[in-house]
């Protein structure tokens, strides 16, 4: 991540590699407890407009540790990440330049999500994360279809992921050097721009922490 904010990886081709930007991301975001950083983006820029079952299931998270899974396979194909915290699973599929993989890709995915809790024990959500002129196209084609499944569908673009990050606020040292960083790799992607959906965001004053 570092040798591409310092433009080191361009002349290799992998400055655009999706799988990079998903393990960039969201391999960083994994050593800050949830409630200081993925719960405040999720919180204020995750969304599903047809279903306000997935937006309440995501604010009621509270938890810090979460397990976190990159590129999960089954007999029904691969999934980027998984997540589990709490008594929620939520599956997370991420576009950057490339379209789905056929038509029911986010059906097989929440099948698999379906698959993976066979005692069915957690509620189970499906995020799509892509450019914000990718998002709400897939979303409208595959809400009502994964909630056949038993799983609720949201979605968040990369230029709101950016927003989200430059809201979280720290104390920790080591926590604002991550968020720093990923800002300016999100930046540096050209995702500072238009911020999707939601234009008012209320944000918690006491819910996270300030920059020291």
């Amino acid at each position: 991540m570092i040798a591409e904010i310092e433009h080191k990886l361009a002349r290799y081709g992998m400055e655009e590699s999706e799988d990079k930007l998903t393990g960039d991301f969201f391999g960083c975001m994994r050593y800050i407890p949830y409630t200081h950083g993925l719960k405040y983006i999720f919180d204020n820029y995750a969304q599903s407009r047809h279903n306000c079952e997935f937006e309440k299931i995501m604010k009621s998270i509270n938890e810090d540790e979460f397990e976190f899974v990159f590129w999960k396979r089954s007999d029904e194909g691969e999934i980027d990440a998984h997540m589990v915290i709490g008594d929620v699973s939520i599956g997370i599929e991420v576009k950057l330049n490339s379209k789905l993989s056929g038509e029911d890709q986010l059906i097989r995915e929440a099948r698999m999500l379906r698959e993976w809790d066979k005692n069915n024990q957690y509620k189970k959500l499906l995020l799509f994360v892509a450019r914000n002129k990718d998002i709400e196209e897939v979303y409208y084609n595959n809400y009502d279809k994964t909630l056949r499944e038993g799983v609720h569908l949201g979605c968040i673009s990369w230029e709101n992921i950016l927003q989200g990050l430059r809201g979280i606020k720290s104390d920790i040292h080591y926590e604002k050097l991550i968020i720093n960083d990923l800002c300016q790799l999100l930046e540096q992607k050209g995702f500072d721009g238009f911020l999707g959906f939601k234009e008012d965001v209320e944000v918690d004053k006491n819910g996270y922490y300030r920059f020291g």
